[in-house]
């Protein structure tokens, strides 16, 4: 946080520098009143923050001249070097730092952590300087009535004032900031949860993906460090690209009777995500026509605009525009014609539009085809190899060529007439692309260097070999030149011409070599990746990988045959490498990581049996598009490269990058780009349906209920309720319409199987298992505690049986507390329990006396003996009458 406030002070500074620069030219002499060398004195400034500072803190160290150097812009122009700092300690000892160079406005910033309780001082000492022009715009005029006046002007060594900075025992507090996310969350970020830039990668699509014109997440393949990523197989929702799925009707139900969608030729899918924003060219038919471009909600699938437009998406662009007049970035998208889109095409044109609304700013003309990558500050660099022919069309010279679009922009709309630019605003610290114009490639070009016409004494062009660019990493561009048959070069076909260049400047690190692949094989079918220093290449036809030096083009390690890899495996490969380590698919199934150093396998991994279906004997990976690497994860698809037929079960696969182990799969035959993961969410186009899907953690809702009528104490009751999914797709018409009382959440354990029931038509598994929900109280005493938990079933409700042990109110709360598909959410409801009800006092009994309790039952005897003798005496008296 010390280090963003260093460097906001030294932007305010520089606006004063800057405002200081417009009043102080107005004393230096014009162009034609001196005549160089003249001496200028220079006044230098030092600052210390904040002061005092706890011993073991972090203080920011901001020092400045007093004059910019006055052929600086944003990107361009001298700059002021040989700036040091004197640190006097306590007891007096002495420290240099530095030395350091400015930036255009004058100034430099470092930062310093004092361990010692007492005064520190700082000092800062400019030693001087001869302005030479350095680093000028290309096209600047260094002599002439154009040329900047102060070039070879001197600028004398001045000395700062003397800061104290005060050290105390106690520590002093930092501002407090957001940690990262647990609940749901989206886009915009708010500006001071500066951490959350580790899961906020975007995915700009500067590589390609085979035949496309974006969809990677850089040139060199799709690695996003900056982002989490799906630990389940949990959808957000899906969204049509095209008809897809069955046909139906006349066209039966054979494996071909489905719409077009797994050409490697014709990709229908190639992303691009700022934002929290999904941009995509939309393909309903064949790559000829499309239909215009999509510009979705990463979170929620909505559609936010579209666009009515023949152009391709190349790119998108997040300048970071950091200057004394302007801080902070701007989003773009850049596009092609549809001519100069795909494989092999020539290039022909770039546009640049706005990313929030899609409106059209500005085109870039005689574009050629390039190896797109960026700089620090977002700036875009293309790097492409530039060939001469004779009228035979054989090459007769090649160079290579670097660009940059913010020099060609600013150039291109302004600058010094003399050189053939156009008038207006020349290069400065103000970026305002101008709507509508329309400017020459050639005004970004930085520099073009002539590339090597031999290798070994032995002409390339004369043997029909051509260098192209095969990978641009860790500051070099490699690039290499075969010939696809049997070749008088070596009079044996299975070799590759290779050479390193540097990315920076042009320069030859290391001369043209031949690497010999294979010899005596029908074609080269090699591959090469780079990442960490080390290329890796690939030689199918053994089914071997070597390493090399991206720094010296030597051998570092290899070559390595592949263990246990299928035969298919000779039919195609690709790769990613992330953290230092190469992960490398077979079309054979066959997975492998290799650490880049040395070589050492670190895991291997083989798809099971392709079953009835497939000819391979296992299920085929998909190596025409480049699988991704993010949040520890390996994302690859299932699949193969031609249609038909779309054979049954295809998965998308999560592997984890530390083992190789299955994270999770699920039914997709995801085979026209590779998955792109931003903001924890990873878009795929599934060929089985030709529909996006979203993969990530979704938002759920509880509800909990209790009775509405008190109980009394010592009966029990149930506490019921639902735990449901709230992603977008729960409100897609066919899952609201399958299930109208909210989608069930269920476990991670079923998640597979369950999106596959909901999203994809497949059948319910009877043994879907819920979530746990646990149940707390906060009784009328105001404690709070848990009194167990319940699990809910696959319709998503769960219930609870409990016998509070005290009266009053209570408030029961239900939280489900997420899981690897779901964040967090909870709900409240209430309950009473009453006394019992009195029970009735029953009437009070006599207490019979002990001659009661004997006389009366004598009597009621003898009053019986008597009535019975009676008796007898009538009847007898009857029975003596005549």
């Amino acid at each position: 946080m010390l280090k963003i406030k260093s460097k906001t002070m030294a932007f305010l500074i520089a606006v004063i520098l800057t405002a200081s620069m417009t009043v102080s030219t107005v004393l230096i002499p014009s162009a034609n009143a001196h005549t160089p060398p003249i001496n200028i004195p220079t006044y230098t400034f030092m600052s210390v923050s904040p002061n005092p500072i706890g011993a073991g803190q972090q203080v920011n160290l901001n020092f400045w001249v007093n004059e910019p150097p006055p052929t600086a812009s944003a990107q361009y122009g001298d700059r002021w070097g040989n700036m040091t700092v004197i640190v006097t300690h306590p007891d007096g000892t002495k420290e240099t730092l530095g030395p350091f160079t400015s930036d255009a406005t004058g100034g430099s910033h470092t930062v310093y952590t004092p361990s010692v309780i007492g005064n520190y001082t700082f000092q800062m000492s400019f030693g001087g300087q001869t302005l030479t022009g350095q680093n000028l715009a290309p096209g600047t005029p260094t002599t002439g009535p154009f040329a900047n006046v102060f070039i070879g002007d001197y600028f004398q060594p001045s000395k700062s004032n003397i800061f104290t900075l005060t050290v105390q025992q106690e520590p002093i507090p930092g501002a407090s900031v957001a940690p990262l996310p647990t609940s749901y969350w989206t886009r915009p970020i708010y500006g001071e949860n500066n951490n959350w830039y580790s899961i906020a990668g975007n995915w700009l699509g500067f590589g390609t993906s085979t035949f496309a014109t974006t969809g990677m997440y850089d040139q060199s393949g799709n690695y996003n460090p900056y982002t989490t990523a799906p630990n389940s197989a949990h959808i957000l929702w899906t969204k049509p690209e095209a008809f897809g799925g069955i046909i139906g009707g006349q066209f039966g139900g054979s494996e071909t009777g489905n719409y077009y969608s797994t050409s490697q030729y014709e990709p229908k899918f190639a992303p691009i995500i700022m934002n929290g924003i999904l941009y995509y060219t939309t393909y309903p038919g064949s790559s000829t026509y499309p239909s215009g471009w999509t510009a979705v909600d990463l979170h929620t699938g909505q559609t936010i605009w579209t666009k009515n437009t023949t152009e391709l998406l190349r790119c998108g662009q997040i300048l970071n525009m950091i200057t004394p007049n302007q801080y902070g970035a701007l989003a773009y998208l850049w596009s092609e014609p549809a001519s100069a889109g795909g494989f092999m095409a020539a290039g022909a044109s770039l546009e640049m539009w706005d990313a929030l609304t899609g409106n059209y700013i500005l085109t870039i003309t005689n574009t050629p085809a390039m190896t797109l990558t960026q700089d620090e500050h977002g700036d875009l660099i293309g790097y492409y190899v530039n060939s001469s022919t004779n009228a035979f069309f054989q090459t007769t010279g090649q160079s290579l060529t670097m660009w940059n679009s913010t020099a060609d922009i600013n150039i291109g709309l302004g600058g010094s007439p003399s050189a053939g630019y156009p008038s207006g605003l020349a290069d400065n610290w103000m970026w305002r692309p101008t709507q509508g114009a329309t400017i020459d490639f050639k005004y970004g070009i930085e520099w073009s260097k002539p590339l090597a016409t031999n290798v070994s004494g032995t002409s390339l062009y004369d043997n029909g070999i051509s260098l192209g660019i095969s990978a641009v990493n860790s500051g070099v561009v490699t690039l290499t030149g075969t010939n696809l048959g049997f070749s008088a070069f070596l009079y044996e076909p299975g070799w590759q011409i290779e050479a390193g260049y540097s990315a920076i400047d042009g320069h030859q690190l290391w001369a043209p070599v031949n690497r010999t692949l294979t010899p005596y094989s029908i074609v080269y079918t090699g591959s090469l990746w780079a990442g960490s220093g080390v290329y890796v290449e690939l030689t199918e036809s053994t089914l071997s990988i070597a390493g090399y030096s991206l720094n010296t083009g030597s051998q570092v390690w290899g070559p390595i045959a592949l263990p246990n890899a299928s035969p298919f495996s000779s039919l195609g490969a690709n790769a990613v490498v992330a953290n230092g380590t190469i992960y490398i698919w077979l079309y054979g199934g066959d997975v492998y990581a290799y650490n880049l150093a040395d070589g050492v396998l670190k895991w291997q991994y083989h798809t099971p049996s392709g079953g009835y279906e497939s000819p391979y004997g296992v299920e085929p990976l998909w190596t025409f598009t480049v699988g991704t690497v993010a949040d520890g994860k390996l994302f690859v698809p299932e699949g193969h490269m031609y249609s038909p037929p779309l054979f049954h079960n295809a998965q998308q696969l999560a592997l984890n990058i530390t083992d190789g182990k299955e994270v999770w799969s699920i039914d997709a035959f995801d085979v026209t780009s590779a998955p792109a993961i931003s903001d924890g969410v990873m878009t795929t186009l599934n060929a089985y349906d030709n529909q996006i899907y979203a993969y990530g953690k979704g938002a759920t809702k509880v509800t909990v209920t209790a009775p509405p009528a008190s109980i009394e104490q010592g009966r029990s009751l149930v506490i019921s309720g639902t735990v449901t999914d709230i992603s977008a797709g729960a409100m897609q018409q066919a899952v609201a319409a399958n299930f109208p009382n909210g989608l069930p959440a269920v476990s991670d354990a079923s998640m597979s199987k369950w999106m596959e029931y909901v999203y994809m038509q497949q059948q319910f598994q009877a043994n879907t298992t819920g979530v746990p929900v646990t149940l707390s109280v906060i009784d009328s005493n105001g404690n709070f505690r848990d009194i167990g938990t319940a699990t809910s079933d696959s319709s998503g409700t769960f219930s609870f049986q409990w016998t509070p042990d005290i009266t009053g109110k209570y408030t029961v709360i239900a939280t489900f507390a997420g899981s690897e598909s779901y964040y967090p959410s909870y709900s409240e409801a209430s309950f009473a329990v009453d006394q019992p009800a009195p029970t009735a006092t029953p009437a009070a009994t006599p207490i019979s006396s002990a001659a009661d309790l004997y006389f009366v039952p004598l009597s009621v005897v003898m009053i019986v003996v008597i009535l019975i003798l009676a008796a007898l005496v009538v009847l007898s008296m009857m029975r003596k009458r005549p």
